[in-house]
């Protein structure tokens, strides 16, 4: 457990021995042969004064409270000092507690025998499954927005204008020559009809 003192303190001082001359016998050979300090523990766990001790290996009498403070505070069976074990075992909580109840304290052992705490159980959230219809309006919506997204129509490729002869120009330089004949090329690979033959009549010339 163990026994608080208040605990041990509560309990009565009748006599539990089973055999008054191993009760007296094995106390005093126990008192003698402890150190002040232990001595201190038992007096102050079973709230007793030393003449009760004294008294115990005189008159071979123990109370539970002394039998209870002598088996915790030194780690001994309760039984040794009440005659009933013939060695000293050890102090365990099944033998308070059984000492206890054949002295008849059934109810002092029930509120020392606090009930274990259960673990709280978790609460699961279930999940709602979507319906059907609003999934497929999603994916509707999923798509128009996509659709929205794509262009109608991709623009045409437009040519750029071939460059012009200036107004009043008598003749074509060199480097407009060569812008000119540049603008046919690039519109006569871009697929424009015109543009390809005018490429095609100015090779004519230059070369014939």
């Amino acid at each position: 457990m163990p026994i608080t003192a208040a605990q041990v303190q509560s309990l009565k001082r009748t006599n539990i021995s089973k055999d008054a001359e191993k009760t007296a016998q094995r106390a005093k050979e126990i008192w003698k042969g402890l150190k002040l300090v232990q001595r201190d523990a038992i007096k102050e766990l079973a709230g007793v004064s030393s003449q009760s001790v004294y008294k115990v290996y005189n008159d071979g009498g123990v109370s539970i409270k002394l039998a209870i403070a002598f088996a915790q505070t030194l780690g001994i069976s309760p039984y040794y000092l009440t005659g009933e074990a013939d060695e000293p075992g050890e102090c365990t909580d099944s033998l308070i507690r059984e000492l206890l109840l054949q002295c008849g304290y059934q109810k002092f052992v029930a509120e020392l025998e606090l009930p274990e705490a259960k673990p709280a159980k978790r609460k699961y959230t279930r999940r709602e499954k979507p319906e059907v219809e609003e999934v497929l309006a999603e994916d509707a919506q999923a798509e128009v927005a996509a659709e929205e997204e794509v262009p109608a129509e991709i623009p045409a490729l437009q040519p750029d204008p071939v460059p012009q002869l200036p107004a009043g120009s008598e003749a074509l330089t060199a480097e407009d020559l060569q812008q000119l004949v540049f603008a046919l090329y690039v519109q006569a690979k871009a697929g424009i009809t015109s543009s390809k033959e005018k490429l095609d009549q100015i090779k004519l010339v230059i070369f014939s």
